[in-house]
C-alpha cells in the first residue's frame, strides 16, 4: 500500500507542477512581483507610523499566524474506483495514508514560515514579543496543522466524526492566548502533544475504514485545487455542476421573444456555471483587497486594470462554450455574430466589476481629485479592452 501511495504521490506531483508551470508564467510572475512589492512597500510604510505596545497587537500575531491552518486540507488521491478494489485492504490503508500526511504537510509549513518571517518584525518591535517566544508560537501553530491533519485522518476511520470546524475555533483561542501569553505557549504545546497522542490511540482501536466518506472527502478536494488552477488555465480533470441561482434572476431579460439565442446561452453560461461566475466573484474581491493593502490610488489603479485585464482573458473560452453541444449545431441558430453577442453579455458583466471596485475605493481610499481620475481611468480602460482587446482575441480563436 505504500508503494501504491508513493506512485500517486509522484503522479499528482507531475500534474500538479504542469498546471503550475502554466499558472506562473512570465506576465503571472511579474504581477506577483508588483503585488508583492506595493504590499512590502505598506507594510514598511506603515510600521513607521505605528505606535508602540497596543493591547490588540499581540492577539492580532496570533489569529495572523493562525490563518496558514486554513489551507491545505489531507491529500489521500483515493479513487471512486477504490470502493471496489481496496476495500479488502482497510488494515494497510495506515501504511497508505503516512506519506499523505507527510505529503499534506508540505504547502501549510511553507506558507506558515513565509507568513511568520513577514510578521516577525511587527511582532518583535511593535508587539514587543520576544524572539525566542515567537518561535515557540510558531512551532505551536506548526503542531496544530499537524493536529488538525491527523484529526481528519482520524475521521476517516470513525463512524463518529469529530468536528473540524470546531477544532479550528479552539486552535483560533490557543494562537491567540499564546501569542498574548508567553506561557500558555508552552501549555498549548503539551495540550496538542497529548491530543495527538490520544487519537492515535482511539486510531487503532478502529479497524474499518470509512471508504465512501474518504472518497467524497478527496473528490472536494480536489476540485477545489482545480477551481483554483482554472481560474488562469483551462483544467481537464475539473468536473463542473450547473445549477440555477434564483438570487441572480434579476440580470436576465424578463422577455424572451428579442432575446438573441447565443446571448440567451451566454447569460445564463455566465451566471449559472461557476466556472466562470466563480472567476468574476473571485477576480473582483481579489482587486478590492489589493487595494485595501496598498492604500495609495495609483496602486489601487493598475492593479486593477490588471485583474480586469485578466477576467477578461480568462472569460474567452465562453464564446465557444457550446460548440460540443449536438442540439446548438443543430438548431439554425447564426453563429457568425456570436463574438459580438459576447461582447454584449460582457458588458454587464465587467460594467459590475468596475462599480463595485470603485465603490469599494470610495470607502477605503481618500477622496480626492485623484481617486476621481482613477476611478474614471478605469472606465476607460475596461471600455478599451471590451472593444478592442477582446473582439481581436475572440477573432484569433477561428470561431
Amino acid at each position: 500500500m505504500r508503494e501504491l501511495a508513493q506512485k500517486r504521490l509522484r503522479k499528482n506531483l507531475q500534474q500538479s507542477l504542469k498546471y503550475l508551470v502554466l499558472v506562473f508564467n512570465d506576465f503571472f510572475i511579474l504581477a506577483l512581483i508588483f503585488l508583492f512589492g506595493a504590499l512590502m512597500f505598506w507594510y514598511a510604510q506603515s510600521m513607521k507610523k505605528m505606535p508602540t505596545g497596543l493591547w490588540f497587537y499581540r492577539p492580532l500575531v496570533g489569529v495572523i499566524i493562525w490563518l496558514p491552518l486554513i489551507s491545505g486540507k489531507l491529500v489521500t488521491l483515493l479513487e471512486p474506483a477504490d470502493l471496489h478494489f481496496l476495500l479488502p485492504q482497510d488494515k494497510q490503508m495506515r501504511d497508505y495514508l503516512k506519506p499523505m500526511l507527510n505529503y499534506s504537510l508540505i504547502v501549510p509549513t511553507i506558507i506558515l514560515v513565509l507568513i511568520a518571517g513577514i510578521l516577525f518584525p511587527f511582532a518583535t518591535l511593535k508587539a514587543e514579543t520576544s524572539p525566542v517566544a515567537y518561535v515557540v508560537l510558531a512551532v505551536v501553530a506548526l503542531l496544530a496543522k499537524v493536529l488538525q491533519l491527523k484529526l481528519e485522518e482520524y475521521n476517516l476511520y470513525s463512524s463518529h466524526k469529530l468536528s473540524l470546524p470546531l477544532l479550528n475555533l479552539l486552535l483560533l483561542l490557543g494562537l491567540i492566548c499564546s501569542a498574548t501569553w508567553t506561557i500558555c505557549s508552552y501549555i498549548a504545546v503539551i495540550l496538542i502533544l497529548g491530543a495527538l497522542f490520544m487519537l492515535a490511540q482511539k486510531q487503532k482501536n478502529v479497524a474499518l475504514f470509512d471508504w465512501q466518506y474518504a472518497v467524497n472527502q478527496e473528490q472536494g478536494r480536489k476540485n477545489r485545487v482545480y477551481s483554483a488552477f482554472s481560474m488562469f488555465t483551462d483544467v481537464k480533470e475539473k468536473k463542473i455542476s450547473i445549477k440555477r441561482r434564483k438570487y441572480l434572476d434579476f440580470l436576465l431579460p424578463k422577455s424572451l421573444a428579442k432575446e438573441e439565442p447565443n446571448k440567451f446561452l451566454y447569460r445564463r453560461s455566465l451566471l449559472r456555471n461557476p466556472e466562470y461566475l466563480n472567476l468574476l466573484v473571485r477576480m473582483t474581491a481579489f482587486a478590492i483587497l489589493i487595494s485595501w493593502l496598498v492604500q495609495n490610488w495609483l496602486w489601487a489603479f493598475g492593479l486593477s486594470c490588471l485583474v480586469i485585464f485578466l477576467t477578461v482573458y480568462q472569460l474567452l473560452p465562453l464564446v465557444s462554450e457550446f460548440d460540443d453541444n449536438v442540439m446548438y449545431r443543430i438548431y439554425p441558430i447564426e453563429r457568425e455574430k456570436r463574438g459580438q453577442d459576447l461582447v454584449a453579455v460582457l458588458k454587464l458583466a465587467l460594467g459590475l466589476q468596475w462599480l463595485i471596485i470603485s465603490l469599494s475605493w470610495l470607502i477605503i481610499l481618500p477622496i480626492n481629485l485623484q481617486l476621481a481620475e482613477a476611478i474614471l481611468g478605469l472606465l476607460i480602460f475596461s471600455i478599451i479592452i471590451l472593444w478592442l482587446y477582446l473582439p481581436i482575441k475572440i477573432k484569433k480563436r477561428k470561431i
